[in-house]
């Protein structure tokens, strides 16, 4: 009967009445998830009107919403709270409307099916806060329900206490109270660590331990066990020992606290090591659809930078550039961009490749070539770089990069093709690589005549792709590439992707180290009219 006088009401000129009548009906509803919509048409519709009673019915929504909603929880909670000192309001437009982290958050506790879901972030992007805010309204939504959280010191633990205390019992600053009315002040032990609803005597509605405490008989998660940060520093993360001991940790005894089948584990944290938790996490269950792994890089695949929040504490593009440029590059690989490698597998660090000005020396080249490895969608990018050939120094001068489809890339392959005039190219063969060169070569010759040695050679199976990097990297090392402020795009995506590239680690993609692998092979072995040697001058 709501739902009708509602969607009459919908059909009608909005009013301050019309909208407060609708709203008076949903909150009449118990099934809260069920009527969101409704609660975001009225929302939507009192922010048309904007007056002061509105502004008020707004404040309700969102209070009402915040009982289901982690995302209208948090922004409901700081409501009150001056804007400098707000955290959600200023990061929102970042955190959910563009990677939408609150919403997978939720999607995560509805779903019954969902066990574990790891979503790393670099480090000052706000994953601790976002947590302070998980934990006050996993209390709020679930106060008879008993969960843990844990850090990698009592450091951690005390001041997440602390912030949980304040969300809490500051009514000045918190709207907790209003968003679950009628729960009361919780039990809270400064000495245990836990804040409870439940009856003395029960395990806590939230312990929160650290990896160097006992958690022996204290507390148990029958609803979410909550890992923050277990890695302690880029010693620890170094020490292949120290990791293994602390996945051991992980799963042999905190793991065991957990009671009942269905206990959800999320775990936040910035990636540090190819080996620790959240990496061993994803290796071992990667493929099981009740786990799900979300990794944030610092900036997008085109250097923009994926965390410019309306705020002072924010990654500007720019400063990401000077963070590169001033630290170890596996460091920025796994801190920044949540790649965890390890230095040791890493096959070509930004810091021992060698780099020109984008000049090229005097006189004519020897030679100019191509290779492509044409990609078939995937998220694979077609690669094809260019070199100029000096005796036995190779410049690669320009580069293809390009995700889109042939209708797209094959203009790009030919006009690239005459505006270096190369003379001759390879591209792989497989699922239809022959063709795209055959074609290229048809437009080439009929529509601009112009002549160039084209072949076309089938590519190895992933594992001997690796196997082809491997045995190449000595040459790519020896390639002479473009210095960063000489990169058009396609270039910068390129190399983002050679320099992030690891022997000892998944790759999500490896097209542009396997077509230098693939042009390092046809200038040792596949051109004929050339001799890599050097040169006399």
């Amino acid at each position: 009967m709501e739902i009708e006088i509602i969607e009459k009401i919908k059909r009608l000129p909005q009013t301050e009445e019309t909208l407060k009548d609708a709203f008076d009906l949903l909150r009449g509803i118990e099934d809260r998830r069920s009527v969101d919509h409704y609660v975001r048409w009225v929302r939507s519709e009192a922010m048309k009107l904007k007056t002061a009673a509105m502004y008020d019915l707004i404040r309700q929504t969102y209070l009402y919403a915040g009982q289901y909603s982690f995302d209208d929880f948090m922004v409901a909670m700081e409501w009150n709270r001056e804007p400098k000192a707000r955290f959600w309001l200023p990061r929102r437009k970042v955190l959910e409307g563009k990677h939408k982290i609150a919403t997978q958050i939720q999607e995560f506790m509805d779903d019954p099916a969902a066990l574990f879901l790891g979503f790393s972030m670099p480090p000052g992007t706000g994953k601790t806060t976002l947590i302070k805010f998980l934990l006050a309204y996993i209390i709020g939504s679930e106060p008879k329900s008993a969960n843990m959280y844990i850090s990698y010191s009592d450091g951690m633990t005390k001041m997440l206490l602390d912030s949980a205390r304040s969300m809490l019992t500051d009514t000045a600053e918190y709207a907790f109270h209003e968003i679950f009315p009628g729960l009361g002040e919780p039990d809270i032990s400064a000495e245990y660590k836990t804040v409870s609803y439940r009856r003395k005597g029960d395990f806590p509605t939230l312990g929160l331990v650290s990896m160097s405490g006992s958690v022996t008989g204290r507390t148990r998660a029958n609803k979410f066990m909550i890992t923050d940060d277990l890695v302690k520093n880029k010693e620890e993360a170094r020490s292949p020992e120290r990791l293994e001991k602390l996945y051991g940790d992980y799963t042999a005894t905190l793991t065991t606290r957990m009671i009942g089948d269905n206990v959800k584990q999320l775990m936040l944290g910035t990636r540090w090591s190819a080996y620790d938790p959240l990496g061993r996490m994803e290796a071992e269950h990667g493929d099981d659809p009740r786990y799900k792994f979300i990794a944030i890089p610092v900036w997008d695949e085109n250097e923009e930078s994926n965390f410019e929040y309306e705020c002072g504490d924010r990654y500007t593009t720019e400063k990401i550039r000077d963070i590169k440029a001033t630290i170890d590059s596996a460091d920025f690989e796994c801190l920044f961009m949540q790649h965890g490698i390890e230095k040791e597998g890493m096959a070509f660090p930004a810091d021992g490749l060698k780099y020109y000005n984008g000049v090229l020396p005097d006189g004519q080249p020897d030679n100019i070539v191509f290779v492509n490895d044409v990609a078939w969608g995937g998220g694979d990018s077609l690669s094809m770089p260019i070199a100029y050939v000096y005796g036995a120094d190779v410049y690669i001068h320009d580069w293809i990069f390009d995700k889109r489809d042939k209708s797209y890339t094959k203009p790009r392959v030919v006009a690239k093709i005459l505006q270096h005039k190369i003379k001759m190219g390879r591209t792989e063969a497989n699922n239809g690589g022959d063709e795209y060169s055959d074609d290229v070569y048809r437009i080439l010759r009929q529509e601009h005549g112009y002549s160039i040695n084209m072949s076309h050679k089938k590519a190895p199976t992933n594992m001997a792709k690796l196997t082809r990097i491997e045995q190449h990297a000595p040459t790519i090392r020896d390639f002479y590439f473009r210095a960063d402020g000489c990169r058009d795009e396609d270039y910068r995506k390129a190399m983002n992707e050679v320099t992030g590239f690891s022997f000892t680690t998944k790759n999500l993609h490896d097209d542009a180290p396997d077509s230098l692998a693939m042009l390092a092979d046809y200038l040792n072995g596949g051109i004929k009219s050339v001799s890599v040697a050097k040169r006399i001058l």
